[in-house]
């Protein structure tokens, strides 16, 4: 009875003593686990905070580098307006300049007539014959180089049958949109247009086959020096510009082209001006505000 009692004795030490180690190593346990989740979750709870950060202090970063990349060199359209009102005295002005990079535009007109494109019209001259034709070679390389490069009259009378007279010009001029150019029979340098149709021309030309697309650039770049207003004060330029005088003593004074690698489109269109000089001294000033100096390099 002793024995048995005493084997019972030892079964239930034995058991007491396995339950409180069981119980010691399960609450051991739990409080590992709790621990490591507490830490897990802390762990969690911080990188999460970093990640954050970094993600919002990155996107930040990406929408200024977006705002700065999108912000276009070009003077404010305020400014711009107030400038060429300053200068503009009694002459009157058709402008458009476009950023191609950013979209960004600048205008002004303070006058609903249309304007002569005088020399400017030979711009439509050589893409209507470069678009038939392609780059052009010998007697005909020729005489658009003296048409482009030195504004020779003749040159672009020559040209100007090869393609087909006026009927090629207004089948040009109306592929493109240009709804507000009309040609004049008494003479393609009377045709009128305005400077946002120019730029429709301009816009044209970038998007021809390379090889046509540099033929007209490089006749554009090589512009004799005594014609080197407007456009021409501008970094890198492509242009033609236009002259004529009104028969009542004024004159028209243009420029179209490009600047800065074909960034800039620019279209300055101008009349009622007291002489030639003095409107290629205006149409050299507007040309000169599109880039603050800061900025142009």
């Amino acid at each position: 009875m002793f024995l048995i009692f005493f084997s019972l004795a030892a079964v239930c030490l034995v058991f007491f003593v396995w339950s409180d180690h069981t119980s010691g190593k399960t609450t051991a346990t739990n409080s590992k686990k709790t621990s490591f989740k507490s830490i897990q979750t802390d762990f969690k709870e911080g990188w999460s905070k970093i990640f954050n950060q970094k993600t919002s202090s990155s996107t930040n970063s990406s929408t200024n580098t977006t705002t700065q990349s999108n912000a276009s060199p070009m003077i404010s359209q305020a400014e711009f307006t107030k400038k060429i009102n300053a200068i503009i005295g009694n002459s009157k002005a058709n402008i458009y300049v476009l950023d191609t990079k950013t979209g960004a535009k600048l205008t002004y007109s303070n006058s609903n007539k249309d304007f002569w494109l005088a020399s400017s019209v030979k711009a439509s001259i050589l893409t209507q014959i470069v678009k038939d034709d392609g780059p052009l070679t010998g007697d005909l390389n020729d005489i658009a180089t003296e048409m482009v490069e030195i504004s020779d009259n003749q040159s672009a009378i020559d040209l100007f049958d090869d393609i087909g007279g006026y009927p090629a010009l207004e089948s040009l001029w109306k592929n493109l949109g240009m709804t507000s150019t009309v040609a004049n029979t008494e003479g393609f340098g009377l045709s009128t247009s305005t400077a946002a149709d120019q730029i429709k021309l301009l816009k044209y030309i970038l998007t021809m086959p390379s090889s046509d697309k540099d033929y007209i650039l490089n006749l554009m770049s090589n512009i004799t020096s005594s014609q080197r207003f407007g456009i021409g004060v501008m970094k890198d330029p492509a242009f033609k510009n236009g002259w004529l005088n009104a028969d009542n003593g004024t004159w028209h004074v243009n420029t179209i082209g490009y600047s800065d690698h074909e960034r800039y489109l620019v279209a300055i269109l101008t009349r009622n001006n007291t002489d030639q000089d003095s409107g290629e001294a205006l149409v050299s000033k507007i040309a000169g505000y599109i880039i603050p100096k800061s900025k142009n390099n």
